[in-house]
């Protein structure tokens, strides 16, 4: 193979790049419409829309920018069969091709009833269409809001029955779109509004018929919502007896048309006054039979009162009450002579043990028990001293002074302690005497050692004192 006609090798962008072009060149690919199972879903906070169809053999990954996602009127999920439809193109950076989805589509079903359906769902589950949040209707109320729009049909049928039915009640009309873009959430604006308005009691919702389309902006979630927050009862007539909106699921009342509806929102007052008329002459009719029936039993109890009127008995009563009177005076006349005989007879007792009769003996009695207390008391006392004296006697014979009144005399040292052995002392010492009568200082001036006693030496020095049992021994010689 010669030189020239040697392939020139591709960098993978060239090659991707060489794929893009011929899948461009393909008229087919700009406008297809692809069938198949969402798996993959991905929503990110940037609003774009990530997911991949596939069927039993391949599969595409798809991309639907955010621009195109807000124009998808239901909630694409996982396992739903959906119909994209878009471009097809190459993703470079993972050379893979990838379906650019402008209008997506549920198979077998379209794509509003679906997002009916899933709204209807959600707010089922948050309990937006319980029953027992149905408010009732007012009787009559001050003034209705009408909440249409301000050029339609169903503003014309809704004024007409109101003021046939009950001129005198005021209504508002609060315009707002009822179909196309947006329309939602002007309706809903509109139902706050009319809420808000003062001395309205009652909230007309109506709509003209239409196609299923044109009746959908009753079917958002923004209606429903703003049904529940009114905070006055919200009468729907959207669309045709066979139409039935999401609206209607939650409104107060609803009605088929909005002629009906209006008839809900007020009574016929003129037959409320023909109703009253009637009825007033039936109340009149019935306090007039009431008042006579009455009035025939007062007459009836009042000849009974009069056949047991106590003044037809008074008489006799007065005749009764005089014999129970004497029986009672006699009774107690009785009562009493027999009380004051037994209040004699409890005196003579009495008398026979008065304490005065008894005060003679028992001050005698207490005069010699008072002699014989104080004779015991001198005894004792006697005794006591005796005792003491003995006791004292003996103290005294052990008394330091008695030693020193016999000639006696005690020698302290210098500490004032009791000086009982003179090899205690050096010479030099200042020493001090005590006497009978005065204290001697002096100094000693030479030490002499005792010499061993004898028994007889020891007991020279051992005199009982008189009445000691111990035998305490008192030295009775000078120092």
């Amino acid at each position: 193979m010669s030189a020239l006609s040697k392939p020139v090798a591709l960098s993978v962008s060239e090659l991707t790049a060489v794929v893009r072009g011929a899948v461009a060149a393909e008229a087919r690919l700009e406008d297809v419409l692809v069938e198949g199972e969402v798996s993959n879903l991905r929503m990110p906070p940037s609003g774009h829309l990530y997911f991949t169809l596939r069927d039993s053999r391949a599969s595409v990954r798809c991309v639907s920018w955010r621009s195109s996602v807000q124009r998808i009127p239901f909630n694409p999920e996982n396992g739903m069969t959906v119909v994209a439809h878009g471009r097809v193109d190459i993703y470079e950076p993972d050379g893979a091709y990838q379906l650019y989805v402008d209008r997506l589509d549920p198979a077998g079903v379209g794509a509003l009833a679906l997002a009916v359906e899933q709204t209807a769902k959600r707010l089922r589950e948050a309990g937006l269409f319980d029953p027992a949040l149905k408010r009732p209707l007012p009787l009559l109320p001050r003034r209705v809001a009408v909440v249409t729009s301000p050029t339609g049909a169903a503003v014309r049928d809704v004024l007409t029955v109101l003021r046939r039915r009950a001129p005198q009640v005021g209504v508002l009309v609060v315009p707002t779109p009822v179909q196309g873009e947006g329309a939602d959430i002007a309706i809903a604006e509109a139902i706050v509004e009319a809420g808000r308005a003062r001395d309205v009691d009652l909230v007309l919702l109506v709509r003209g018929g239409g196609s299923y389309e044109d009746l959908f902006s009753f079917q958002s979630e923004p209606v429903v919502r703003a049904i529940r927050a009114c905070p006055r009862p919200v009468v729907t007539g959207v669309g045709h007896e066979t139409d039935t909106t999401l609206a209607d699921h939650a409104a107060d009342r609803r009605a088929p048309t909005p002629s009906a509806a209006a008839e809900l929102a007020v009574p016929d007052t003129a037959t409320l006054v023909e109703e009253l008329d009637a009825r007033r002459v039936r109340l009149r009719r019935g306090l007039r039979q009431e008042m006579t029936a009455k009035r025939a039993l007062l007459e009836r109890a009042g000849q009974r009162l009069e056949r047991v009127s106590p003044s037809a008995r008074l008489p006799q009563l007065r005749q009764a009450l005089d014999g129970r009177a004497a029986r009672l005076r006699a009774a107690l006349l009785r009562e009493l002579a027999a009380k004051r005989r037994r209040l004699d007879a409890v005196t003579s007792r009495l008398e026979l043990t008065a304490p005065r009769r008894r005060i003679p003996a028992e001050r005698e009695g207490l005069r010699r028990r008072r002699e014989s207390l104080e004779a015991a008391l001198r005894a004792d006392l006697a005794a006591r001293r005796a005792v003491v004296g003995v006791a004292r006697a003996r103290l005294g014979a052990l008394s330091p002074r008695r030693v020193l009144e016999r000639g006696y005399s005690l020698t302290l040292d210098p500490t004032g302690a009791v000086v009982d052995d003179a090899s205690r002392l050096s010479p030099g010492t200042e020493i001090a005497t005590l006497l009978r009568r005065g204290r001697l200082r002096s100094r000693v001036e030479a030490v002499e050692a005792a010499p061993a006693s004898t028994a007889e030496d020891e007991r020279m020095y051992d005199v009982a004192a008189p009445g000691d049992p111990a035998g305490a021994p008192t030295p009775d010689g000078p120092e």
